[in-house]
């Protein structure tokens, strides 16, 4: 298990100016050619997503105004805060800003290898994907093991099952689990 404060993981900008990328986590490490990756990214503007082939990508919106997701006649969708979206990165997505900048979770899986399941919890749950997951907190302490997770923390791992623990009477946390085929 891997733990993360998202304030210090290495920033990179995108090559159309219009945002820039935290990667968390990418199996195999460090690789284009990933089972699965996640990410935050922050949009500066609108602009196209880079197209990933073979790819399923699921996006939830953590901060800012609403996000409009345009891919011409396979979809348009608005991001709203905390509501995962899924789409395949197969198709050209020109986000539209409604309200300034905007920050999102991103899950990345290659179709062909494996799955993302991404979900809200507002209570102790334990994971149940043997294979891999991510956990990021919105608000509230959270206690995996023994490490407390606050906002902007989170941990990622490659197996196992874990508990995570709400330890006050509110908090929401995004977590991801993967499942390979």
């Amino acid at each position: 298990m891997e733990f993360f404060d998202i304030r210090k993981v290495p920033v990179s900008l995108w090559r159309n100016g219009a945002g820039e990328t935290r990667e968390i986590c990418c199996f195999p490490p460090a690789t284009r050619d990933f089972n699965w990756r996640a990410s935050i990214a922050s949009i500066a503007s609108s602009g196209e997503f880079s197209a990933f082939p073979q790819v399923d990508r699921v996006i939830t919106l953590l901060e800012g105004g609403e996000v409009v997701l345009d891919a011409g006649k396979a979809f348009r969708h608005t991001l709203k805060h905390f509501q995962p979206f899924a789409f395949a990165g197969d198709y050209t997505v020109k986000a539209e800003l409604k309200q300034g900048m905007s920050m999102d979770f991103n899950i990345m899986t290659r179709r062909d290898r494996c799955r993302a399941k991404v979900r809200v919890a507002d209570r102790t749950f334990t994971t149940f994907a043997p294979r891999g997951g991510i956990v990021y907190v919105l608000s509230g302490e959270w206690q995996l093991g023994d490490k407390l997770l606050t906002p902007e923390q989170g941990a990622w791992w490659q197996d196992g099952r874990h508990t995570l623990r709400l330890l006050k009477s509110e908090g929401k946390l995004l977590f991801s689990e993967i499942t390979y085929l």
